[in-house]
């Protein structure tokens, strides 16, 4: 029986564990952190739960779907749609596929035009664009206060691009993702989705094992062990790979920073509130305590606040936190503060296995938790193939 060895336990080795076939495969996982998952983590921090970075999980993915894990999350639902900060009074819109009601009494026409409305539909039900970049797609085709109010900080905050100038292949996904289903955090954190994964499916881990070397088919750890393999799976980052493998790609990702404060009081409904306001750093708020309760053990409300702006200093981004929310000093106080500088891949590569060495992760597919789920079950149907 051959052994793989799967160097990183994110979601796309993780899925690789989990597909891949055991009769065929004696197969082992390490991990350089003491935890799974990669960047889908929560930290415990002073009672409360804090995601690595701002994150939501979709309910309609189709690659969580085949995990069969949806109902074990205890998912916990956002409005959908948004809220944006405008003065004197903050705006807001939902999805009438989800809150038909609320949207018939939402501020819709005060951000979008009818044409726009009109072309919002079209979006939704087009297969192919004609542009390239969703800055371009934005400029072409909708009004200039529609993209300032919701299209461009909304989207922005899920594509982590300033620019915009991500493909419209992948924003015309996400654009129907959203558009259908529902963002949410698990009951408990985003942490679980990884551990679901490792629990239904028995995957046994070995952590505190950072790879240092590659050589004569055997991996060697910075704890001064080496395991040989048959096959190598590393399911890291391309930053990462490229530490041990020669490759010439250019390495590019979208960054950004979240901050986690608390506060006595709770002044926001279930919406995330975007910023549109350009002279801030911030791009939205949100209050994670009215999502999920389980993001809190004490009194006190958890919210967070994510810019693009990695270099933005705690102190200007709480100040702006105070003056978006009114807050005062006396009632917040900072609780964790995260600079994520490889948060997503700006595009996708096509990296080619090299003799027994094989790669998985988001970076391959789309940037995304189905896209790293996707990537890792490919590589495991492909490698079952070979027998």
């Amino acid at each position: 029986m051959k052994k793989i060895i799967i160097i990183g336990s994110g979601l796309s080795g993780l899925s690789f564990y989990r597909y891949i076939n055991k009769s065929i495969y004696n197969v082992q996982c390490f991990e350089k952190n003491n935890y799974p998952g990669g960047r889908v983590h929560t930290e415990d921090i002073d009672g409360f739960k804090c995601d690595i970075g701002f994150q939501v999980l979709l309910n309609n993915y189709s690659e969580v779907k085949k995990l069969n894990i949806y109902n074990k999350l205890d998912l916990q639902y956002f409005n959908s749609g948004a809220e944006m900060y405008f003065q004197p009074n903050n705006l807001k819109i939902y999805n009438p596929l989800i809150h038909p009601l609320k949207f018939l009494k939402s501020d819709i026409f005060k951000i979008f035009s009818s044409k726009d409305l009109l072309k919002l539909l079209l979006l939704f039900t087009s297969k192919n664009l004609t542009e390239s970049k969703v800055a371009n797609l934005f400029k072409n085709r909708f009004t200039e206060k529609s993209q300032r109010l919701f299209l461009k900080p909304f989207f922005k905050g899920i594509l982590l691009s300033e620019s915009l100038n991500s493909d419209t292949s992948f924003f015309l996904k996400v654009f129907k993702k959203f558009a259908t289903g529902r963002a949410s955090v698990p009951l408990k954190g985003m942490h679980t989705l990884p551990e679901n994964i490792i629990n239904q499916h028995n995957i046994d881990i070995n952590y505190n094992h950072e790879l240092v070397n590659i050589e004569n088919n055997f991996a060697y750890f910075s704890n001064g062990k080496k395991y040989e393999y048959d096959i190598l799976v590393i399911a890291s980052p391309l930053h990462s790979i490229k530490k041990f493998i020669n490759i010439n790609i250019p390495v590019k990702y979208n960054s950004n920073k979240t901050i986690y404060i608390s506060s006595s009081k709770n002044i926001m409904s279930k919406s995330i509130l975007l910023v549109p306001d350009e002279k801030f750093h911030t791009n939205s708020i949100q209050c994670l305590t009215n999502i999920s309760n389980g993001y809190s053990k004490n009194d006190k409300s958890l919210y967070s606040l994510s810019t693009l702006n990695i270099n933005a200093k705690d102190d200007e981004l709480l100040n702006e936190f105070k003056h978006i929310t009114g807050l005062t000093d006396n009632k917040i106080q900072l609780v964790k503060s995260y600079v994520i500088k490889h948060a997503l891949p700006q595009a996708n590569v096509e990296l080619k296995s090299k003799d027994n060495i094989h790669f998985c992760g988001d970076w391959n597919t789309e940037p995304s938790i189905d896209g790293a789920l996707k990537s890792g079950r490919i590589l495991a149907e492909f490698l079952n193939k070979l027998k």
